[in-house]
């Protein structure tokens, strides 16, 4: 499990940026996680503006930064895994909306409680909640953005890095004895 301490070492290193690092970091992203970043980048514009867009795409980036000091390690996510995710939390999220605010508090803080990754996803919630006078996160939005922020940290969670001998799809890969690869 990733520690607070973790969590809050990195959202600094990453705010503290400059403009050349965050650009090298976004590169960085699009080739070890281009379908995350394909799916953030579906958002932009529909509902969220320019200002919650870049918001949204500040703490993903953080939060896969976190999750890449995971004890097990991060492997690029696959588009289904994210899909599945995605679906998992829509359908959370309209229970959720049945609910009175009170039960939605509740479901938030066990969420948390009981998440696999309970400093992160904390992370996520202060992160959206914070206000700023400048260039504030329209209220109505916050959900929306929660629940996509949330989806790709589950995607993350579920991509953990391959073990010694696998390939992407969990078969183990076939190494030759070194007896045969001189053979040949």
């Amino acid at each position: 499990m990733i520690s607070e301490e973790t969590v809050t070492q990195t959202w600094q290193r990453v705010a503290l940026s400059t403009p050349q690092e965050a650009q090298r970091y976004m590169h960085q992203m699009s080739q070890e996680q281009p379908a995350v970043l394909a799916y953030l980048l579906t958002m932009d514009g529909d509902p969220f503006n320019r200002n919650e867009m870049g918001y949204i795409l500040f703490i993903a980036l953080v939060v896969w930064q976190i999750m890449k000091q995971s004890d097990q390690g991060l492997r690029s996510v696959p588009i289904e895994a994210i899909e599945q995710a995605d679906e998992a939390n829509f359908s959370f999220l309209e229970q959720l909306l049945t609910a009175g605010e009170m039960d939605f508090e509740a479901a938030v803080v066990r969420m948390i409680a009981e998440y696999p990754e309970p400093e992160v996803l904390r992370y996520i919630v202060e992160a959206l909640m914070e206000e700023d006078e400048e260039e504030p996160f329209r209220d109505e939005y916050r959900g929306l953005a929660f629940v996509n922020l949330k989806t790709v940290l589950d995607a993350f969670i579920a991509s953990p890095a391959l073990t010694g001998g696998e390939t992407r799809g969990g078969a183990r890969r076939h190494r030759p004895s070194s007896r045969s690869r001189r053979d040949s």
